[in-house]
């Protein structure tokens, strides 16, 4: 016959031992995972930085607009998000190159009624290259082109050169903005061509399609 109060204690023992197994360890840590160094001058879009998506805010007037602080969307030289510039450049990692160098020219941007409701739309001119400062290392021009609508900055499109023949790649002698459409003139390498001093030169239309957005035409070689 068993002692009063000794089924307590050894019950205890063996519910004690069978938690202690079936505890799970605790999982070891993880180190965070460092940085990219480009998301120093780069940083995502709150959103969907493609043609017609809202990207900050802005003044009616565009021509307000201090664009030499203005982030603005990597697309042009496949880096995801935007882009922060310092004096004009920014080390940029490209999802098409790897470690490239972006830059924009605040100082040259063009304004037009492309809309066409009275307030003036902007080009921005942007590029990216290799960094070397050569006209060899040149891997894109673009123009990315904004309207202002109910006090926010939207993207129209992103205006490239359409004539291109391989080699070097292709530029912009200026563009013109109007109503309905951004007319790029182009100036393209024909294979013959050295990197200093292309021959080509084409003419692009872009007009603005149905879901108001620039869709580009057919360029026209000129030259």
């Amino acid at each position: 016959m068993h002692r009063p109060g000794t089924l307590v204690p050894l019950t205890a023992l063996v519910l004690a031992l069978v938690a202690g197994c079936s505890s799970p360890a605790p999982d070891p840590k993880v180190p965070r995972a460092s940085q990219p160094a480009y998301t120093q001058t780069s940083e995502p879009a709150a959103g969907p930085t493609s043609a017609g998506k809202v990207l900050t805010e802005a003044p009616d007037d565009l021509r307000d607009v201090d664009w030499a602080r203005t982030a603005v969307p990597g697309d042009f030289c496949h880096v995801p998000g935007l882009i922060r510039f310092r004096s004009g450049k920014a080390p940029v990692r490209s999802d098409e190159w790897g470690s490239v160098r972006a830059e924009h020219f605040p100082d040259e941007v063009v304004y037009g009624d492309v809309v066409g409701d009275s307030r003036v739309e902007a080009a921005l001119r942007v590029g990216c290259d290799t960094g070397g400062d050569t006209a060899s290392g040149r891997l894109v021009w673009a123009y990315l082109v904004f309207t202002s609508e109910d006090g926010k900055l939207v993207l129209l499109g992103t205006v490239t050169p359409q004539q291109y023949a391989g080699g070097q790649a292709s530029s912009f002698e200026s563009i013109d903005l109007a109503r309905g459409r951004v007319t790029a003139n182009e100036s393209w390498h024909r294979q013959a061509d050295g990197v200093c001093c292309p021959s080509g030169k084409a003419v692009t239309v872009w007009r603005v399609g149905d879901d108001g957005t620039l869709e580009a035409g057919a360029p026209r070689v000129t030259a």
